[in-house]
């Protein structure tokens, strides 16, 4: 056994009533002792990476992730500039958590009026949008030669 590793203890939630209470939480959250928020990628709570930006402003050891984002409900290179921002933005707290998305995504799709694509598109997508965050921290992708924003991990 590893006794290296610490057994660490993570809340995952994604609505407030406004955003004076969701940063107050992530506040809360970070005085009980825990270490990591997460956010789940769920339509009709709030938007995974702005919440995560909120509570970043508001925290300052939390460590703040998306509890599983749907890669189908983003493009790769959105994925990898929005990661890389919030990670500079809360001094490297943030931890990407991704998937092809739950059973319930394929109706968060048509909200927001995407195709959700079948399986293997999907696990296409989760493997493209992997190379893209890859890409941008390691300054190898398209946009890095113009771009600021490359994440601080």
């Amino acid at each position: 056994m590893d006794s290296g590793r610490r057994f660490r203890f993570g809340a995952v939630i994604g609505f407030g009533r406004s955003g004076q209470e969701w940063t107050a939480t992530a506040r809360h959250i970070e005085q009980l002792g825990f270490s990591t928020l997460l956010c789940p990628d769920v339509t009709g709570l709030f938007a995974p990476f702005q919440a995560l930006s909120a509570a970043a402003a508001a925290t300052s050891t939390l460590r703040l992730g998306s509890y599983v984002l749907a890669a189908p409900l983003r493009t790769p290179s959105e994925v990898a500039w929005e990661t890389a921002s919030l990670d500079v933005l809360s001094g490297g707290r943030f931890e990407l958590g991704l998937g092809a998305g739950r059973p319930a995504a394929e109706r968060d799709a048509a909200r927001l009026g995407l195709p959700f694509g079948t399986p293997a598109e999907r696990v296409s997508r989760v493997e493209q949008t992997i190379e893209a965050v890859r890409g941008r921290y390691a300054a190898s992708d398209e946009a890095s030669g113009s771009d600021a924003v490359r994440g601080v991990q």
